[in-house]
């Protein structure tokens, strides 16, 4: 985008109707930027002036400004252009969320509008975990996601990884819908893992109990020298992750012939 002619106009004069108070702030180097008196950037600013840069096209100048966001920042951003003007977001929508790899749809529509009502801190935990829109489909189950707050502010709180995140949300709305009390479902410590772990013993506990069982075979198995091997459940699927350290093809070779001997027990059903 190349500004040519500079106008500038007043930061006190400019509307601020489009602040979706984004995470990263505006650096104090670079002038402020007005299209049609609404503040794209430096919405913290309240005097100075902004370079007008209304003969630009929208989504030119705001994709400049913004390369970069986080779906909590576009569910903002939304609500935002909404309030502003209504006719204008159903205009540039598509163009708007296409600058950030998303195509708008009435579900992804959905989940923006149910993700703004959140705590800020689970749409920085979105933004920071890199969640994508199917992670968060299980919230629109719940009629009103206040309901579930107190979990929503925990699992930025915890040690827990972007897998493990989306799939205690999922399992923690199921169980509350099934009527499992909010406390009950709640974690006790920052562990991700454990926490998971829970949430799947209470939602299919003979499933839990073999993955259990083959963990326990598993480590009695008379593994080679190097070689770490761990029964890991993916989803709705279970299997042997086998991690080999080596340091030579000779050596590889080896251990490929020691694995062999293995009995092939976990053949049997999980």
């Amino acid at each position: 985008m190349v500004v040519r002619g500079m106008i500038l106009k007043p930061i006190s004069h400019c509307s601020k109707v489009l602040d979706f108070s984004p995470r990263r702030e505006w650096s104090p180097v670079f002038p402020a930027l007005v299209w049609k008196d609404n503040l794209i950037c430096a919405f913290k600013r309240d005097s100075g002036e902004a370079v007008d840069v209304s003969e630009h096209l929208f989504l030119e100048v705001w994709k400049a400004c913004h390369p970069e966001l986080g779906l909590g920042e576009i569910a903002r951003l939304v609500a935002c252009i909404r309030r502003f003007n209504g006719e204008f977001f159903v205009e540039i929508g598509s163009g708007l969320l296409a600058l950030y790899g998303l195509r708008l749809n009435d579900r992804l529509g959905l989940i923006l509008d149910v993700l703004v009502q959140c705590p800020r801190e689970f749409q920085n935990w979105v933004d920071d975990k890199k969640m994508a829109a199917r992670d968060l489909v299980p919230l629109l189950a719940v009629a009103d996601v206040a309901e579930i707050s107190p979990l929503l502010l925990e699992l930025p709180r915890m040690q827990i990884s972007k897998f493990e995140g989306a799939r205690a949300l999922e399992l923690f709305i199921e169980l509350y819908l099934m009527g499992r009390p909010l406390n009950d479902l709640l974690p006790t410590s920052d562990n991700g893992s454990l926490y998971l772990r829970r949430l799947e013993q209470w939602r299919k506990p003979e499933t839990l109990e073999r993955d259990e069982e083959w963990r326990r075979k598993v480590g009695q198995w008379p593994w080679p020298a190097q070689v770490q091997a761990e029964w890991q459940r993916f989803g709705d699927q279970a299997g042997l992750e086998i991690k080999i350290r080596t340091t030579s093809p000779d050596d590889f070779q080896k251990k490929l012939e020691r694995l062999a001997e293995i009995p092939d027990t976990w053949s049997t059903k999980n």
